[in-house]
């Protein structure tokens, strides 16, 4: 069995390579890829910079999760609802609508509880965890990277 500590290996060096074939192809300065130059009167090289304005956006999310993943963590807390209906951590933080969130959640009683991604929306009367709108954000475990 593969070990979780080796496939992080090669996830950093992965976002190396992603990080390299995305300067090559200068997307970081033009999602468009106008930097690239190609023969815009070639068929051939107009739907191959198409396909790989499709794949450089993929390999950019790829890279942020990445990045994101390796992120240390700057703050384990409980939430609290504050005088303006806004959840904020001990520390702060505040969470409002389009918000990353780390949540700990039990999603499988026979597992131990997981750390979760998503995003915080409000639903005109309270914010809410997308995916997992029935649990309450006052007391959530959460932690800020």
């Amino acid at each position: 069995m593969a070990e979780l500590s080796m496939a992080l290996v090669q996830m950093k060096g992965l976002k190396c390579r992603i990080d390299d074939i995305l300067y090559v192809t200068t997307y970081d300065e033009h999602a468009d890829l106008r930097g690239l130059h190609a023969d815009h009167k070639d068929s051939n090289q107009m739907f191959q910079l198409r396909e790989m304005r499709r794949i450089m956006e993929k390999l950019a999310d790829v890279g942020g999760s990445i990045e994101y993943l390796f992120r240390p963590v700057q703050e384990t807390s409980t939430l609290h609802r504050d005088e303006n209906g806004e959840y904020r951590t001990e520390k702060g933080y505040c969470y409002r609508s389009g918000s990353l969130i780390e949540a700990l959640l039990q999603e499988d009683s026979q597992e131990a509880p997981c750390w979760v991604q998503t995003k915080v929306e409000h639903d005109g009367e309270d914010y809410y965890l997308m995916g997992y709108e029935d649990i309450p954000m006052e007391g959530l475990n959460v932690r800020v990277r």
